[in-house]
């Protein structure tokens, strides 16, 4: 349950944030609530995106991490030096967490999509049935029309609902990664929050 809550934020971040043509590397911040999530040890965390690089800022006491894409870590402004292993892992974390962030985009505007059609096809269903109030012919054409396209919009469901799976296994990967990262360099560890 929790690393779905971690993608919902994550997908509502990106959807929100991001628009459609761009990439997780621009900026955006988003405010984690860590109240659901075991993310983070601490209070609420904003995360930025900013220049290829991802900054969790604890709002309590300003402390930084930052995450460059060239799998540089820095911590409150100071750059660690980190063991060959280390580094991997933070590659690697950086690379989980962009991965899910462009998903997550995908996705919300997919969802969207979804949606829009969705709406479309209620429109189009009472507009028909005022149309057709008095001729029982036009009301099973309207019928089959409506089951045709709102079998379309499941289909397109369907499709979103096992990409937001995979996003989920992701996001629990990104949890376990955070860990480790905490587990393997001590500057993060002694921050408590991280």
């Amino acid at each position: 349950m929790k690393p779905f809550v971690i993608l919902c934020v994550l997908t509502l971040a990106a959807a929100t944030f991001l628009p459609p043509g761009a990439s997780a590397h621009k900026s955006c911040t988003v405010r984690h609530d860590c109240e659901d999530s075991n993310l983070f040890r601490g209070d609420n965390v904003d995360i930025d995106i900013d220049d290829g690089s991802i900054v969790f800022t604890h709002q309590d006491d300003d402390e930084t991490v930052e995450i460059a894409e060239d799998g540089r870590l820095i911590v409150n402004g100071n750059p660690v030096r980190l063991a060959r292993d280390q580094r991997k892992l933070v590659e690697e974390y950086y690379e989980t967490f962009d991965g899910i962030m462009e998903e997550a985009k995908h996705i919300g505007i997919e969802g969207a999509k979804i949606g829009v059609n969705g709406a479309k096809l209620g429109i189009a269903a009472a507009v028909g049935a005022l149309l057709a109030l008095g001729d029982d012919r036009d009301m099973e054409d309207l019928e089959i029309e409506l089951d045709h396209k709102s079998e379309k919009i499941e289909h397109m469901a369907d499709r979103l609902e096992k990409r937001a799976e995979k996003l989920e296994a992701k996001a629990a990967r990104l949890e376990d990664l955070h860990g480790d990262l905490r587990n393997e360099i001590d500057e993060l560890d002694d921050l408590g929050w991280f």
